[in-house]
């Protein structure tokens, strides 16, 4: 078969197996994988490997752009406790289970390895769609997923650098060394050499592509080499930090990704492929029994841990539910432990079909995830501990108070003016520094939290504020509103004009729309005072600007 042959047969059936994942609202990943397995039953086109394999090489190198070391300073205390504990403990169980079914050690590890980590691209593909990104439990759940990518990229470098030699003490050691090195070097690069080279080659935006993938597949042929002694892939990964800091990274990003989806198209191409027809029979018992570890077992852990921590019954649900399945990263640390001999073909397809199994599901999960509270959260008042972090801040009975939900720009704003009209404001908002710092004055939890509205007294206040601008949410909140016997004042905000006319057509009583008010403000100030640029520059309005 010529090459052209074989390029038309797996795009087209990967693009078959997309469209249908689409179709039945599932992610593209799984339609790819399946085409692969479908693809292996009919021929065997070896070039699949090496196109999956540069994927996955593009694939660091735009994880190694998009994660500068600063960004491990923004990973709250709550995402580290509750990443590293989900790793360890779905890394033990996990093993224990493998084990229990029959497979030796080192597989078994692997196994427990590949089930601690979610998908971030599948959770907040979905997230962005509900618009809960900014929720307190997107938040919490996404930095989890940040914590799981930084140990991934760690096992990843690990078993890059050991290779077949196995897990010697003597060999980790000296890998752990050379990944210091490595890791140095490139910081170092990083912060003095490269940023000011692309930020040169920057300038023509024709030339930043080629020269960005030149420098990856270089800097990973470079690696690779047997004096050093790692992967090409983690060669990507080092490459892309390196640049992580120039200026035009965000230029290097947008031109490499529609390259690296492409290729990693081939890669769950080249894993479906990977995944034997014949194999299915002797995998469909472990691997329904792992998949419903992923499934329950991984959200039940988030859900305890969080729970310890005080967290209230339905945030912990919520974000526990966005760990519900393998990630992308267990395919491709199991299909470097093939490659280096460390497991063999069946442990692969197994993870492979808990990965179609537990993908699916946790997509109709978190779409869902609402509903489902609703349906089951009576039942887990088990996972609250009395020590809540609602408690923190007011324990007060309140009435005839204004609640106002978000202490963000607006809400800083709104608030002493409320106080200077004489009105009591109890705030609730889900940055616990906020909280502390307000005291008495303010609880933890956010406005999507209705378990939270009898705690903060809405049935007893004079008005109810948000100035979070999620649609959703401020439905929920005007839902509620309507069926107290004495409705409170209720104002929102909307992102646009659309959303405004429907939560008036809720039961809103005012929605702010800061765009326009902003743009409403602006306008006034033209007319009165033209395109004075004394007035602009004066203190006065810096100072107004600077608060907004």
């Amino acid at each position: 078969m010529t090459v052209f042959g074989s390029l038309a047969i797996i795009l087209g059936m990967a693009a078959v197996g997309g469209v249908l994942a689409r179709l039945l609202k599932l992610p593209s990943v799984i339609g790819y994988i399946v085409a692969g397995m479908a693809l292996s039953a009919v021929v065997k086109i070896p070039i699949i490997e090496l196109m999956g394999q540069l994927g996955v090489t593009l694939l660091l190198f735009l994880v190694g752009l998009e994660l500068p070391i600063a960004t491990l300073k923004k990973i709250g205390s709550t995402a580290m406790v509750v990443g590293i504990g989900q790793i360890a403990i779905t890394f033990v169980l996990g093993t224990l289970i493998a084990t229990a079914l029959g497979f030796a050690v080192t597989p078994a590890m692997y196994i427990g390895i590949a089930l601690t980590f979610g998908s971030t691209v599948i959770v907040v593909n979905l997230l962005s769609a509900k618009r809960d990104l900014q929720s307190l439990y997107g938040r919490i759940a996404i930095g989890v997923l940040l914590v799981q990518d930084f140990v991934a990229i760690g096992i990843l470098v690990v078993l890059s650098g050991l290779g077949q030699s196995g897990f010697m003490v003597g060999n980790l050691f000296w890998v752990i060394i050379k990944s210091v090195v490595l890791v140095g070097l490139t910081i170092w690069l990083s912060e003095k050499i490269l940023p000011r080279l692309f930020d040169f080659v920057g300038k023509t935006t024709e030339v930043i592509f080629v020269v960005a993938l030149a420098w990856c597949l270089v800097i990973a042929a470079s690696i690779s080499h047997p004096a050093v002694g790692f992967t090409v892939e983690i060669g990507g990964f080092l490459a892309g930090l390196a640049l992580a800091n120039a200026a035009s990274n965000l230029q290097i990003i947008s031109r490499v990704r529609p390259l690296r989806d492409f290729f990693m198209t081939w890669f769950f191409v080249a894993l479906g492929a990977n995944i034997a027809l014949s194999d299915i029979g002797s995998i469909i018992w472990p691997g329904t029994i792992l998949s419903a570890f992923v499934l329950i077992g991984k959200p039940l852990i988030v859900m305890f841990i969080l729970g310890v921590m005080g967290y209230k019954k339905r945030v912990a649900f919520l974000a526990a539910v966005t760990v519900a399945q393998v990630s992308e990263f267990s395919l491709v640390i199991l299909t470097l432990a093939l490659r280096i001999g460390h497991i063999d073909a069946k442990v692969l397809s197994l993870v492979g079909f808990v990965a179609i199994v537990t993908m699916s599901v946790s997509t109709y999960l978190i779409s869902n995830a609402q509903a489902i509270y609703r349906k089951i959260g009576k039942y887990l008042w088990i996972f609250e501990r009395k020590a809540k972090l609602t408690d923190l801040g007011t324990k007060k009975e309140w009435k005839n108070h204004v609640v106002l939900f978000g202490h963000n720009r607006t809400g800083t704003i709104l608030r002493p003016v409320l106080q200077k009209l004489g009105h009591e404001v109890l705030v609730v908002d889900f940055d616990p520094q906020i909280v502390e710092s307000l005291g008495p004055q303010a609880i933890y939890g956010d406005v999507a939290d209705y378990d939270l509205y009898d705690e903060i007294g809405l049935s007893s206040a004079v008005a109810v504020i948000s100035t979070v601008s999620d649609m959703g949410d401020n439905l929920q909140l005007l839902e509620f509103l309507k069926k107290l016997k004495n409705k409170p004042l209720s104002i929102v905000t909307a992102d646009d004009a659309r959303e405004g006319e429907i939560l008036y057509k809720r039961g809103a009583d005012y929605v702010l729309v800061p765009h326009t008010v902003g743009g409403e403000y602006l306008a006034g100030i033209l007319e009165h005072h033209g395109l004075s640029a004394d007035y602009f520059r004066s203190p006065k309005m810096r100072r107004i600007f600077s608060m907004s």
